[in-house]
């Protein structure tokens, strides 16, 4: 019995271990590649809202973070992207209302209401930025998914920095375990194959 626990103990260190070592080392790209400072609209990406159908922690930080960027005048205008994936209420609506209620005028807002996930959050945002003929984003998610996120835009032609939001300490412990969930996914993507793209066609 003893020497089931040891094992075990020992294989939560190795898959611990391996799934840090795959992003450390086969995922580092960076946040950024561009030097701008200004850029034709600020991407929030989509969290999940609270039971309510208001602004959870998470998603609050991020949108303050995106409105903090819009009023330093670093883009004219906020995409904010998200379906209801774990609830009924949509992450890019909730995320709005929360930016109209900071000021943010409305006519300065767009919304993907249908993405499930990061790489369709992507991909859709840069089908809306090519519709406005858009070529720069700022795009703001948790400090724990920002190496994802710049993994995903990096095959994109267009000029963008990752930032993340701030954490206020009673979220610490969430997004320490949300990082090695990001972690998780990281080494997931790479050992099965899957393109950054996750299968969708960016060209189109």
């Amino acid at each position: 019995m003893k020497y089931t626990a040891l094992i075990f103990i020992l294989l939560i260190i190795l898959v611990f271990t391996l799934i840090n070592l795959v992003s450390l080392i086969f995922f580092r790209v960076p946040t950024s590649n561009t030097s701008r400072t200004a850029f034709d609209v600020i991407i929030v990406l989509g969290s999940p809202a609270d039971s309510d159908g208001g602004p959870s922690e998470v998603m609050k930080q991020r949108v303050i973070e995106g409105v903090k960027r819009f009023y330093q005048g670093q883009a004219k205008h906020i995409l904010f992207t998200g379906s209801a994936v774990y609830s009924e209420f949509i992450e890019a609506d909730v995320m709005s209302e929360f930016a109209h209620s900071l000021g943010v005028p409305k006519d300065a807002i767009l919304t993907d209401t249908k993405s499930k996930n990061t790489y369709q959050n992507i991909f859709n945002s840069i089908s809306v930025m090519r519709d406005q003929n858009w070529l720069s984003a700022l795009v703001i998610t948790s400090p724990s998914h920002i190496q994802r996120t710049s993994f995903i835009l990096s095959t994109y032609d267009i000029e963008y920095r990752v930032i993340g939001n701030h954490i206020p300490p009673k979220i610490w412990a969430w997004e320490l375990i949300l990082g090695q969930w990001e972690k998780y996914i990281i080494t997931r993507l790479f050992f099965s194959g899957y393109s950054q793209t996750y299968g969708l066609r960016k060209g189109e």
